[in-house]
């Protein structure tokens, strides 16, 4: 079967002398596979929030699960997270056994190895399947039907990155194959524009004032002036754009969902290949536009004066 990957590259092409250009922890890639194209993507090395120090056995749980679930090929020894985690041999037993008793983890007596167990989705299944969720997931699906263009659900995190909760894909679209859980980081360019556009100016210049200029591709702005510009332009523009400047090919419109206290709790993407989206552009930009705020209306999000109507 033929194969053919579009690749975020580092340092494809000098960075402005006045800043500074880090390479991406996080990497994405079109690839291509026969007829179909596939949108993939790894978070492995992606920045988690530092542990703020207050339950340190919960945190260490935290890091375990996190650590297993990240780390290919997501199995572990009793040895390995306490080496790479930096906790003591039976403080780190003591939390594998109460983590397998739960059903979070499973331990194979034969390989010594912890992984993932379903215990961890049922506690956690009402999350996914909330009536805010639902009432997205109904409106976002039906928007994938008419637009014939693949779709992601983010929910923002307190440390400014996003955790897809939901995707959507369109048949003979191409299709999104990272899963659920995926994170990402907080410049992913349509997902960090949607969320900033419409946020108070302070807002807007603190998260400035933390960001790191990362090139992605080619096309990724590295200066403050230009990402303002871009975040302001959203707002005018009324929906959030990404031209090949988070993955080489790939472009991305994106919308944010309010919650009644006017705060974005969640961002709609979809993305498609240049050639593919950039015709049709403003055609599904209105559309997406239109379910966004049909949207908002369902969950009762506080949507902001300016916001497009």
């Amino acid at each position: 079967m033929a194969r053919r990957t579009v690749k975020v590259e580092a340092g494809a092409r000098p960075a402005a002398p006045a800043e500074t250009s880090t390479a991406p922890l996080y990497r994405s890639e079109l690839r291509q596979e026969g007829s179909r194209w596939l949108l993939t993507a790894q978070d492995d090395q992606t920045a988690r929030p530092a542990a703020p120090g207050l339950v340190p056995a919960l945190e260490n749980a935290i890091a375990i699960i996190d650590y297993i679930n990240h780390v290919p090929p997501h199995i572990a020894s009793l040895a390995e997270l306490s080496t790479k985690l930096g906790i003591s041999k039976s403080h780190c037993h003591s939390i594998l056994k109460t983590l397998t008793h739960f059903g979070w983890l499973r331990f194979d007596p034969r390989a010594k190895t912890y992984e993932l167990n379903s215990g961890l989705v049922a506690s956690a299944s009402s999350l996914l399947g909330s009536p805010v969720i639902e009432r997205i997931r109904a409106e976002v699906t039906a928007f994938v039907r008419r637009a014939g263009i693949s779709a992601v659900l983010a929910q923002t995190q307190g440390d400014d990155t996003f955790i897809v909760v939901d995707k959507f894909n369109a048949p003979q679209a191409m299709e999104v194959s990272f899963p659920i859980g995926h994170h990402f980081p907080r410049d992913s360019t349509a997902n960090s524009r949607a969320y900033l556009a419409w946020q108070p100016a302070e807002k807007i210049e603190a998260w400035l004032a933390a960001w790191e200029p990362v090139r992605y591709t080619s096309a990724t702005l590295l200066s403050k002036d230009a990402v303002r510009a871009e975040i302001l332009a959203t707002r005018k523009r009324g929906y959030a754009r990404s031209a090949g400047e988070f993955t080489e090919g790939l472009m991305a419109l994106g919308m944010p969902i309010f919650n009644r206290h006017g705060e974005v709790d969640y961002v709609v993407t979809c993305s498609g290949l240049m050639a593919t989206l950039a015709p049709l552009e403003e055609t599904i930009a209105r559309d997406l536009i239109r379910s966004a705020i049909a949207i908002n209306r369902a969950v009762q999000g506080r949507m902001p004066p300016d916001f497009p109507a």
